[in-house]
């Protein structure tokens, strides 16, 4: 009788280990978080100094158990990892790109040429496809000064408001104006009114390999037609690695821009094209990645204040509401284009 019982106990014993084994092996393992590189990216602000949706394309992320391919280091003086956007460049000295928008235009554009030239200043133009083949002349003076011609559409729509045969026809058509005239293709896109969706960029980059520039410096030339405004604006907001946005086809832009390029030149500025200031690029920005998870609940305010401690829970001090100073700059003017009128 004893030897049955110890037999029924070593039995049920086995069993509830076997069961407890069994669990082990094969309960469901816990959730993980996407990649990063297959999370969204913020959109972009067309005039932040870097803003979130500039970071590099990501190539896919690595099957399970497939390990990812070690990243090849840039080399010596050449940007660290190449950009899908700009708005600005992270520098070492005081260089910045004076760029202008929507020509050429017969009556402005050579005054403007003759200034930079008269100053020994490069600059590039992002000029309209409709506009490069009705002035062809315009357009190799500047390849013969050596300033950077690039692409800003045919004749200036919101990209993302026409259909992506449009926007191909846009670019496409606009590349083959410049190379014709040039015998360079562009490399370079600026988005008419800075509009874009991700979508949309990743679908020309693709068909293109166009790398798309923004600013960090807008005047509002096209708005406020005063060129002591324009120079006040520009010089007061310059900072090294802009890019800075102005037009020339607005005569009070290029009665503004003798003022502009010597008082930044008094300053210490240099002025590069934008190629110059993208292969002068030192760093890129950490991108900020839409999360996939639920941001932690802050903890309740303690019910009286005099005992709440100035220290964080990690026993750090707390950092402060703002840490801008009080004689900051203010921020650039920026554009709506949805109540601005005329181009830009």
């Amino acid at each position: 009788m004893k030897a049955s019982w110890g037999f029924l106990a070593f039995a049920a014993v086995g069993v509830m280990g076997l069961g407890s084994a069994f669990g082990q092996t094969f309960q469901p393992a816990p959730s993980a978080n996407k990649p990063l590189a297959t999370q969204p990216l913020a959109t972009m602000t067309p005039t932040g100094t870097f803003a979130a949706s500039q970071t590099a394309a990501e190539p896919p992320a690595p099957a399970a158990g497939m390990s990812t391919p070690a990243a090849t280091p840039a080399p010596t003086g050449t940007s660290p990892q190449k950009l899908v956007a700009y708005s600005s460049a992270v520098v070492d000295g005081p260089y910045i790109a004076m760029t202008f928008d929507d020509g050429p235009n017969p009556e402005t554009t050579p005054r403007l040429l003759k200034m930079l030239e008269q100053r020994g200043i490069k600059a590039t133009f992002f000029v309209l496809g409709s506009r490069a083949t009705a002035s062809p002349a315009i357009i190799k003076q500047m390849i013969a000064q050596g300033h950077e011609v690039a692409n800003h559409s045919w004749d200036h729509p919101q990209l993302p408001k026409i259909s992506v045969a449009a926007a191909d026809k846009q670019i496409g058509d606009t590349n083959a104006a410049i190379e014709q005239l040039t015998g360079k293709s562009p490399l370079y896109v600026r988005p008419p009114y800075g509009a874009m969706t991700p979508a949309l960029r990743a679908h020309l980059r693709e068909k293109f390999g166009s790398t798309f520039i923004y600013w960090s410096v807008d005047p509002l030339d096209w708005k406020d037609r005063n060129a002591q405004v324009i120079h006040d604006r520009i010089v007061s907001h310059a900072h090294p690695g802009a890019i800075v946005l102005a037009h020339d086809i607005h005569p009070t832009t290029v009665d503004a821009m003798p003022k502009v390029l010597d008082d930044l030149k008094a300053k210490g500025y240099k002025f590069v094209t934008v190629s110059e200031l993208i292969a002068m690029n030192k760093g890129v920005p950490e991108p900020k990645v839409a999360s996939t998870t639920p941001a932690p609940k802050k903890k309740p305010k303690p019910a009286n204040p005099a005992s709440a401690s100035t220290a964080g829970a990690n026993g750090t001090a707390a950092k402060p509401v703002s840490a801008k100073p009080a004689s900051a700059k203010p921020a650039a003017p920026t554009r709506n284009s949805s109540t601005s009128m005329g181009l830009f």
